[in-house]
């Protein structure tokens, strides 16, 4: 059966590097044999003749890899060029082709750019390059949480209803929903209803809901070991962070929505299986630019609503089955199940066992989905995204291979996501601090280059003023025999002169006046 009937495809690429290091192996103890080679030509469906010249490159070049066609790398001066142009290739070409052109070099083609960005640079990368670092790290793959048991770990969040009710007094208004959900479980412990707009006190009416075990509020109950929420100025207030404290209850504040994803995935199971069906929903499919398909019935009153929602969230807890545990959040909270994580076992050398289904799968949040089971690759930062081929040992189940389904380049093992090792864990995050400070640094750079290349236009230029003179003082000046006196000098060489004379009856200060002659009245 040839290689294409047995489905091998590039598989012979992968099983180069072993076969060859075993026949240099064998050459080095001299006791290679043709029948050898021709062995392992027969296993990866190649003449004879090729195996030998791949025993002569691995001599010569001290690799037993398949030796790479030579291409286009993309180096730091490319990286800055497309970080100056936000991540745009298209503006990015135009400016290497202007630059080889200007060299009296060869440019680049767009294609071929297109295929080293996909080859040498990520998609979180790129995505870092046009929005930013929180845009890049929507491409970093996220390990789900362990299992927790019961009142571990609780999340808390507002919720705002899209619909109007019509309050008591008549008015329409809106209403959001506080609720907490405990993790282990997905069992709403407790929740409020607030009309216009969630404050302090809705967080607090919700905790005393959900710690409460008497009636109407229990069974489930008590203190949580821990909350955690988003940065909501409500749940991170002083009262909030004193009530809580007074219970011993720490407050855990996640810098993202996926940190939380029990209570984000309640907000969207609420919006599609409970207010969508309520009237006066405002998101209702759209009539034309203004109405929306019932927008015009009567609302609900707030104690309808309330109600409402009190038998939704009964019916969650009571009928809904969580697809993790395979029980109703009560179910699964009055049984209070533990998960034993074992410990993975050690690798083995899986060279000639690896198989493949040549299916291409994805890299997402959660890792490389396999048999039903998500696996977390060892290199995975800023690859969301990307297909890969997966490569897998049979009766090995606890880690798989990954390789690039375009180009077949090898990423790297993934492990168990929910038995991943504290060196694994502790790798992916030194690379997604790695992956981020080379991104801040192509992005700071270029803001510095902007800086230096528009700072003549955008320092503000102080106004020259005139001086103003005739012809003859300017000559005078550039000749140096202006004696033109400032006005200043003047005033304090030459002596004052009044506008008005001074009367002869009147003395100088510190002169003696002269005697005055009788006139011919006194004689």
């Amino acid at each position: 059966m040839s290689a294409s009937e047995a489905g091998l495809g590039r598989h012979r690429d992968e099983l180069r590097p072993a076969a060859v290091a075993r026949l240099l192996r064998l050459r080095g103890a001299g006791e290679l044999t043709t029948a050898h080679v021709r062995l392992v030509a027969e296993s990866v469906d190649v003449s004879v003749r090729q195996v030998w010249r791949w025993l002569a490159q691995a001599e010569e070049t001290g690799s037993t890899e398949k030796p790479e066609r030579r291409r286009i790398r993309i180096t730091e001066e490319i990286i800055d060029v497309l970080a100056d142009y936000r991540g745009n290739v298209k503006r990015a070409h135009e400016y290497l082709v202007r630059e080889a052109k200007a060299a009296g070099e060869k440019p680049i083609g767009l294609t071929t750019l297109h295929d080293a960005i996909a080859r040498d640079l990520d998609p979180g990368f790129m995505a870092g390059l046009r929005e930013g670092i929180p845009a890049a790290r929507g491409f970093d793959p996220a390990f789900q949480r362990p299992a927790v048991a019961r009142n571990q770990v609780w999340e808390g969040d507002h919720k705002q209803a899209p619909l109007v009710l019509m309050m008591p007094d008549s008015t329409l208004s809106n209403a959001w929903v506080t609720w907490f959900e405990d993790r282990g479980t997905s069992y709403v412990m407790g929740w409020a209803v607030t009309a216009g707009s969630a404050h302090r006190g809705s967080v607090l009416a919700a905790m005393r809901s959900a710690v409460l075990r008497e009636d109407p509020y229990g069974p489930p109950g008590g203190l949580p070991h821990l909350v955690r929420v988003d940065g909501g100025a409500d749940f991170l207030s002083k009262t909030v962070r004193r009530s809580f404290g007074l219970l011993g209850v720490p407050i855990h504040r996640v810098r993202s929505a996926r940190h939380k994803g029990g209570i984000e995935r309640l907000n969207r199971t609420s919006m599609t299986r409970f207010f969508a069906d309520l009237p006066r929903y405002t998101k209702a499919p759209r009539l034309d630019h203004v109405s929306r398909v019932g927008d015009q019935d009567p609302p609900l009153t707030f104690e309808a609503f309330v109600n409402l929602l009190r038998e939704w969230v009964t019916e969650h807890n009571t009928k809904h089955v969580v697809k993790r545990t395979g029980l109703t959040p009560l179910e699964a909270w009055m049984a209070d199940p533990t998960e034993i994580r074992p410990e993975p076992a050690p690798a083995e050398l899986r060279a000639f066992m690896l198989e493949s289904d040549h299916r291409p799968r994805k890299i997402t949040s959660h890792g490389v989905e396999f048999s039903g089971r998500y696996y977390m690759p060892e290199n995975g930062v800023g690859r969301i995204g990307v297909e890969v081929r997966v490569r897998w040992m049979p009766h090995h189940s606890h880690e798989i291979d990954l390789h690039t389904f375009r180009g077949n380049r090898y990423l790297g093992r993934a492990f168990l996501s929910d038995e991943a090792t504290k060196e694994l864990r502790t790798k992916v995050l030194e690379d997604r601090k790695e992956h981020s400070a080379e991104l801040r640094k192509a992005l700071q750079r270029s803001g510095e280059r902007r800086r230096d290349r528009y700072l003549p236009a955008t320092e503000p230029q102080l106004p020259v003023q005139a001086i103003r003179m005739t012809r003859e003082e300017a000559l005078a000046e550039l000749a140096g025999t202006n004696r033109r006196a400032p006005a200043a000098h003047r005033r304090r060489e030459e002596p004052y002169q009044p506008l008005t004379p001074i009367p002869a009856g009147w003395a100088r200060p510190g002169q003696i006046s002269a005697p005055s002659q009788p006139s011919s009245e006194d004689t």
